[in-house]
């Protein structure tokens, strides 16, 4: 697996790993508009804000894609996803770990954050996995229904 900074050509390829409102949600919470178009989703994943990475097979195929940014000092994952086709190879946890290890690079932070769905047991897993843990929501963040705030550190995970 590679890793590699998204381009926007990639993007149109992720959206079709999203095949109805509910997965849509369980990705981007429910502040990402459904349907998927073009017009709206750069807007709603923050492509010009945040720095978005995909995985690649060694053939060049994309096999997933998440973001990161600096979020109360920690580095924040968000929008991760592995493609449908690619899924129960453990390559959600090896792409995870390898994003953490970019954005404490980039960022210069050895402790994580991210939110989840609780209802999305197979990404809840993986971050146990990696050694996120339940935290408090921060601070002025917006409690969703079914959705938990999880940290970790390097140290720990």
């Amino acid at each position: 697996m590679k890793i590699e900074i998204a381009q926007i050509e990639d993007t149109r390829e992720i959206m079709g790993w999203f095949p109805d409102k509910e997965s849509v949600t369980l990705w981007g919470s429910p502040y990402t508009r459904y349907p998927l178009r073009d017009e709206t989703f750069l807007a709603d994943i923050y492509w010009d804000r945040i720095s978005s990475r995909v995985a690649r097979a060694e053939d060049g195929r994309l096999l997933g894609f998440g973001q990161f940014y600096l979020k109360l000092g920690r580095c924040h994952l968000a929008r991760l996803v592995i493609n449908p086709e690619s899924r129960g190879q453990g390559l959600g946890e090896e792409f995870v770990a390898a994003l953490m290890k970019h954005g404490s690079q980039e960022l210069g932070t050895e402790e994580f954050s991210l939110y989840v769905m609780t209802s999305n047991r197979p990404a809840y897993n993986c971050y146990k996995s990696l050694g996120f843990e339940l935290a408090d929501y921060p601070d002025g963040d917006a409690k969703l229904e079914d959705c938990v705030f999880m940290i970790a550190d390097l140290d720990r995970g």
